[in-house]
């Protein structure tokens, strides 16, 4: 015969493995919140030391993160579609690098009439009804680079433009910024420029085709350590050596700065981009929680050259030797 305390005990039990299975649950549920992560060209070595910055805040905060490539910033359709699918399934937050800032108004205008918020992390969609964009100072950054090229050449020199993927505001701000700090000198001029994707090869046959044309450039300027790198490579099969040309980028790889401490770059500028893809997340996760978020969250930009890379504060760009 079954006594009340041995009954209650049995309760007990029941209604604990019931707590716990709703536990189980919620705890499911939580980590199926989804922040999806659209990148224009996830194989960048940019966007590689990005990913960690997205995942790991991501991690930090409950959420799964889920990163989507286009393959190129030319696959403007191969994001929209993946967009589209992401409305669907209905995730917390969406994290766009657009491949392009027009082309991505609508599919981006539809997820936020879907209620799924959407904060550009870098590179801006051309619409106001976007919830929220992180990013760089990207006018200045490269005002900083002129501004070095400049100094070192005493405002004198042919410069060439490697201006990076056409189509994108964060382009347009790189180039005009550069462009604008060199118009104030007569005797620097703009001889060679040309709208690139961020590969290296493509880059060297553009770099290797302007040497041609115009051998006496003193100054290149290039969007990306990608681009950078291919510019090296064509002084090299020039014949060229560290410090003949001047290269001036953004952003800091291992490869970019093995040859900013070779001497073939001379000085990037970098906006802490680590940082910059927790806060995008941080952003994302904080719409779809009701909560309201600034219009605009920008990352600090420093110049670094040979001299200062060891004293400049990187820790918003470290990503662990072992993270993959």
């Amino acid at each position: 015969m079954k006594t009340f305390g041995s009954v209650m005990r049995g309760v007990g039990l029941a209604l604990g493995a019931a707590l716990a299975g709703a536990a189980g649950v919620t705890g499911a549920l939580a980590q199926e919140k989804e922040i999806a992560v659209m990148l224009p060209a996830a194989g960048d070595p940019y966007f590689k030391m990005k990913s960690y910055g997205y995942i790991e805040e991501g991690k930090k905060r409950g959420y799964k993160v889920e990163i989507y490539d286009a393959g190129g910033y030319g696959n403007l359709q191969k994001q929209v579609s993946q967009i589209e699918d992401v409305i669907q399934r209905k995730v917390a937050g969406i994290v766009l690098v657009p491949a392009s800032s027009d082309g991505t108004v609508p599919v981006v205008e539809k997820a936020i009439a879907a209620g799924v918020p959407v904060v550009n992390d870098g590179i801006a969609t051309k619409t106001d009804k976007i919830s929220g964009f992180v990013g760089e100072p990207s006018y200045v950054m490269t005002e900083l680079l002129a501004a070095y090229a400049v100094d070192k050449l005493g405002g004198k020199g042919d410069v060439i433009l490697l201006s990076g993927p056409s189509g994108l505001d964060l382009t347009r701000f790189r180039v005009d910024g550069f462009k604008d700090y060199i118009a104030k000198y007569p005797d620097m001029k703009v001889v060679a420029e040309k709208f690139t994707s961020t590969s290296s090869a493509e880059a060297l046959t553009t770099m290797q085709d302007f040497l041609q044309s115009r051998p006496t450039v003193k100054v290149v300027y290039a969007f990306n350590g990608p681009i950078a790198i291919g510019a090296v490579q064509a002084l090299r099969a020039a014949g060229k050596k560290p410090g003949d040309v001047m290269i001036l980028t953004t952003d800091m790889e291992p490869e970019t700065r093995r040859l900013i401490e070779e001497g073939w770059i001379d000085a990037t500028v970098v906006s802490q981009p680590v940082t910059m893809a927790r806060l995008a997340v941080q952003r994302a996760i904080e719409a779809s929680e009701g909560q309201s978020i600034p219009a605009e969250t920008l990352t600090q930009a420093s110049l670094i050259s040979k001299t200062t890379l060891d004293a400049v504060d990187l820790s918003g760009q470290a990503v662990p030797d072992d993270w993959k």
